[in-house]
């Protein structure tokens, strides 16, 4: 490990996730430390990166370096694939490769400790920065998937969970670990007490409307932030379920219309 050659973060470190992201110094750097310490890594010193323990079990670490010229044609893309999104996922030679258009391309090897994304040299558009912050959160919702924590487009407001679209987020996103039953946001942390306020903002309703244990199951099944081509992990499943039974789900009320 050439702890000379790149600066190390790590994943909310006062609960030591076994999670790192390190940038090259060719790197974009300042947007990705701003976004990285949003999402809550926390800088390394030459010293804590040299004794990163890489026989731990769930260990990634991604690598963070400019895309080269044939990447960046890569990432570039087709304007005809517009209208798919600007995310792909696709196997190349075995291993899941995630690209967002304009913005990154991340390899992720099974069973690896480290992955690679290769970040365009050029992020300034207001949309190619949600898309890094929308890349940092499917990478974190990969790593962490085999942990048990879950990962969801929204935010944190009043000690409820609020789970949108991806679009309506602007890439802001909330953690559940429910083993260590806590709350992670862009707000900082919210411990889970004995019950969990889950607000499903993606579909409104008229009045407050409660969802079923099974239905709060399938939504929060089906709704993760994770992209995989198989799925959910078990790990994953199990905190579905004992979340399901420690949470009340509901629809967000739809603001009413001023008759002027």
């Amino acid at each position: 490990m050439e702890s000379a050659k790149w600066t190390y973060y790590q994943y909310r470190k006062p609960h030591d996730y076994p999670i790192y992201v390190r940038l090259a110094a060719e790197a974009p750097t300042t947007k990705l430390i701003h976004l990285l310490s949003e999402l809550g890594f926390t800088a390394l010193t030459d010293a804590e990166g040299k004794k990163i323990p890489l026989n731990r079990m769930h260990l990634r670490i991604l690598s963070v370096q400019e895309a080269s010229a044939r990447i960046q044609r890569e990432i570039g893309g087709s304007e005809i694939l517009d209208k798919y999104g600007p995310e792909s996922l696709s196997l190349q030679m075995g291993m899941p490769v995630y690209t967002f258009r304009k913005v990154g391309l991340m390899g992720m090897p099974f069973g690896k400790t480290f992955w690679e994304l290769a970040v365009h040299p050029e992020l300034a558009q207001t949309d190619q920065l949600v898309g890094l912050r929308i890349v940092l959160v499917r990478f974190l919702a990969q790593a962490l998937s085999y942990s048990g924590v879950l990962c969801y487009w929204g935010t944190v407001k009043d000690d409820a969970v609020i789970i949108m679209k991806q679009t309506h987020s602007f890439g802001e996103a909330v953690l559940i670990d429910f083993g260590r039953r806590v709350v992670f946001s862009n707000g900082g942390e919210l411990r889970i007490g004995a019950g969990l306020k889950i607000i499903r903002k993606d579909k409104e309703s008229r009045t407050v409307t409660q969802m079923s244990r099974e239905d709060l199951i399938g939504f929060l099944s089906v709704s993760t932030c994770l992209l995989s081509f198989t799925g959910i992990t078990p790990m994953m499943k199990k905190s579905i379920y004992d979340l399901s039974s420690n949470a009340s789900g509901s629809y967000a009320v739809t603001e009413a219309t001023v008759n002027l």
